[in-house]
């Protein structure tokens, strides 16, 4: 997931925010399906500088591709033109996990950014929130690296952000055995720091 080296990281935008970012980025903006499948095929197949992609995110990802599907598929019967049928989201759901696969197998460093589900109880676990039930453990398995990123209680006026690794709390793990279970500051320069200091330890 992190190198030694760094190269400028291109942004997969699916969000079109990116406002928590502080320096000048590579973006391809997607509005459609076919720009995802477009941006896939330019980053798999074209001559470029790149060497870390960021999927932001993917929630937005399954909602493109569900108006894919909805827009594609006209013939089906729906109880409303534009709500989703079972048999919409069972496709959606197929045409997200090829993505997603894909998208890891790129001869890259991949980093995909999802939301979290909200916890009904307080023993809940913090997971990916994803449409599909399988959708969020079947990413989170296919990841070396999955961090929860939040915000600390703080009494300051901003509150430090701080990214956990391999927590009991939260879907997390490191398959790399070297990052600590938690990194405050966690920017792009800081998680490299970390990692590649954690590598000379090692």
């Amino acid at each position: 997931m992190f190198a030694s080296t760094w190269p400028d990281p291109v942004f997969v935008d699916i969000d079109k925010g990116l406002a928590s970012i502080r320096h000048k980025v590579n973006r391809i903006p997607i509005s459609s399906w076919e720009n995802l499948q477009s941006a896939y095929s330019y980053l798999a197949n074209a001559p470029h500088k790149f060497k870390t992609v960021v999927v932001d995110s993917l929630n937005e990802l399954q909602k493109v591709a569900m108006n894919h599907v909805v827009g594609s598929y006209t013939g089906i019967r729906r109880s409303y033109d534009s709500l989703p049928s079972q048999s919409d989201y069972g496709k959606m759901l197929d045409d997200f996990d090829k993505l997603v696969r894909a998208f890891r197998s790129l001869p890259m460093h991949v980093v995909l950014i999802c939301n979290v589900a909200g916890k009904e109880f307080e023993t809940d676990i913090v997971q990916p929130q994803l449409t599909g039930k399988s959708s969020a453990r079947n990413v989170c398995r296919m990841m070396d690296v999955v961090g929860y990123l939040f915000k600390a209680d703080s009494s300051e006026p901003t509150k430090p952000r701080v990214m956990v690794f391999d927590d009991v709390n939260f879907v997390t793990k490191d398959r790399s055995g070297v990052l600590p279970s938690t990194v405050n500051d966690p920017t792009f320069t800081r998680l490299h720091e970390v990692w590649i200091n954690s590598l000379k330890k090692g």
